[in-house]
């Protein structure tokens, strides 16, 4: 769960940072144009993409933290419940195998011989 937390939150931070990499190729393209409104109009959209990175990093800075947190914590649980832990964990398995087994088991025709004409 906290792998998939991390990964969900490294796949946030890439698709931000990717925005804001599209975003400053769009104005350096725009750059282009000597218009004083343009110029203008530039200078906040840059402004803003200096305060979205800042965000970003901030962002993924307690992203981080926060993962290192739960990490910590469910460490420090499974090390004061350690039996506990192990009869979760056969529990999820004996319930995801279940899920699976039945499920296999459901589909008829799959495994059934079938007479070509």
């Amino acid at each position: 769960m906290l792998e998939n937390t991390k990964e969900s939150s490294a796949a946030l931070a890439n698709e931000l940072r990717n925005v804001v990499n599209q975003a400053e190729a769009l104005l350096d393209a725009i750059g282009q144009d000597k218009d004083e409104a343009i110029d203008a109009l530039r200078g906040r959209v840059y402004e803003s993409l200096d305060t979205a990175k800042a965000r970003l990093a901030d962002i993924e800075d307690q992203a981080s933290r926060a993962t290192r947190r739960a990490a910590v914590a469910a460490e420090s649980w499974v090390r004061e419940n350690p039996w506990t832990a192990v009869a979760i964990g056969a529990s999820v398995g004996l319930v995801i195998g279940a899920l699976i087994s039945s499920r296999g088991a459901n589909t008829p025709g799959d495994y059934e011989d079938v007479d070509e004409e």
